[in-house]
């Protein structure tokens, strides 16, 4: 009886870890939330996951084939036989690739009918290696087959009842689609200064129709100036936005106020939040003078360059920047989250998490490389070369 009772607890500790059984989170429970607070890494110096250090793969040229030029991608998905697909929204397209780099064919082109796209804002994996890609000037979501042909067109008519529109749209293992609905105001007067709006997560049937409300919680942090009857919106430096991912039946959220990520069901019931005892970085006088400098210099012309000098006047700074940047769930489950980067951070980093919350360490990927896809072996994003030429880059993923 002895023994059962030892070999009881050695499988509980192991299954709150990741292989090798060993923990370094503390978990609780709070009114039946499971509770995950880390205090150090997993992996010990020096090791852990890490990119290799050439890609395995490189789409995207200078010079050369219409196809290979890319232009504002905003996505990309490895498809399960190894073909690579690219949401290149410069030409409203989505471009596949075989597992060599080879074009193979495209599917869509600009327009507001079926399977054409104004504005691509995500393209979403789903079972089957169809493709979910969301088009927000027409609030509609396309469906493509694994061979790029148009099975399905979702139009979702009750966003204009809500008064916003989707910051997310992303397919639940059931099919369903989770959308996170950006509120600006509400229905309150407009007045200057800091506002933050809520973003509203709805989950909807295939066809478009709202099924449910699943939780409201907080959005991105603007600056508004009403001046003449009209109203100027800006981002607010350094300010916090949400960040989300799905994964199959539920989907996770930070606000980016503090180390904080919380797990959702695919019925809203908040299941674990994952924490992290860490302060958030300090804005400094020099970081606020770079960053109007900045956006004042940016600017193309003497009319957006005023425009930007009275967008900044008056501009309330935070003192902290957020906690994290975005949140990618991987093919495995894996949580990884962006490490802040300050303006004159050009290092890429994500801190890891395994599937129950346990802070694993930190893999860094190449500069100018922003991730789209992460897989039990590999990492998928685009990477952008000193002339500014888009590429979609795919990596291997060492663990070691």
């Amino acid at each position: 009886m002895k023994r059962l009772c030892i070999l009881t607890l050695v499988l509980v500790l192991s299954a709150c870890g990741p292989e090798n059984g060993s923990n370094t989170a503390i978990v609780s429970d709070s009114a039946g939330v499971q509770i995950v607070d880390n205090t150090e890494y997993l992996w010990p110096d020096g090791q852990g996951w890490r990119l290799s250090e050439q890609p395995l793969l490189d789409i995207g040229v200078l010079e050369g084939e219409p196809a290979y030029q890319l232009f504002e991608v905003v996505d990309s998905r490895r498809l399960s036989d190894g073909r690579i697909a690219i949401a290149n929204s410069g030409s409203s397209e989505i471009r596949f690739f075989d597992a060599d780099g080879k074009y193979l064919y495209s599917a869509g082109r600009k327009g507001g009918g079926p399977g054409e796209f104004e504005s691509m804002l995500s393209m979403k994996l789903m079972q089957g290696d169809s493709l979910l890609v969301f088009d927000w000037r027409n609030q509609r979501a396309s469906l493509l087959d694994a061979d790029g042909n148009l099975t399905r067109a979702t139009q979702f008519r009750f966003l204009g009842a809500m008064g916003g529109f989707p910051m997310i749209v992303a397919p639940f293992e059931d099919s369903s689609l989770l959308l996170g609905v950006r509120s600006f105001f509400g229905t309150g007067d407009i007045k200057s200064g800091l506002s933050r709006d809520e973003v509203v997560f709805v989950r909807a049937d295939a066809e478009g129709e709202l099924l449910d409300t699943l939780a409201v919680l907080p959005g991105g942090e603007m600056n508004v100036r009403t001046e003449g009857g009209g109203v100027m919106l800006g981002d607010r430096p350094f300010g916090r936005w949400p960040s989300h991912d799905v994964y199959r039946d539920g989907f996770y959220y930070g606000s980016r106020d503090r180390y904080e990520i919380d797990h959702y069901s695919l019925d809203g019931r908040l299941l674990r939040s994952i924490r992290r005892a860490i302060p958030n970085m300090k804005v400094s006088a020099a970081d606020i003078e770079n960053y109007k400098r900045d956006h004042i210099e940016d600017a193309e012309d003497e009319n957006q360059r005023q425009l930007a000098v009275r967008l900044l006047e008056g501009v309330e700074f935070p003192e902290e920047f957020p906690a994290y940047g975005e949140i990618i769930v991987d093919d495995v489950r894996n949580i990884w989250v962006a490490v802040y980067r300050k303006p004159d951070d050009e290092q890429p980093r994500w801190t890891v998490f395994d599937s129950n919350g346990q802070l694993l360490g930190v893999v860094w990927m190449p500069e100018r490389f922003n991730v789209h896809q992460i897989g039990s072996n590999f990492v998928l994003g685009r990477w952008q070369d000193e002339l500014d030429i888009e590429h979609v880059r795919l990596f291997e993923l060492i663990k070691s």
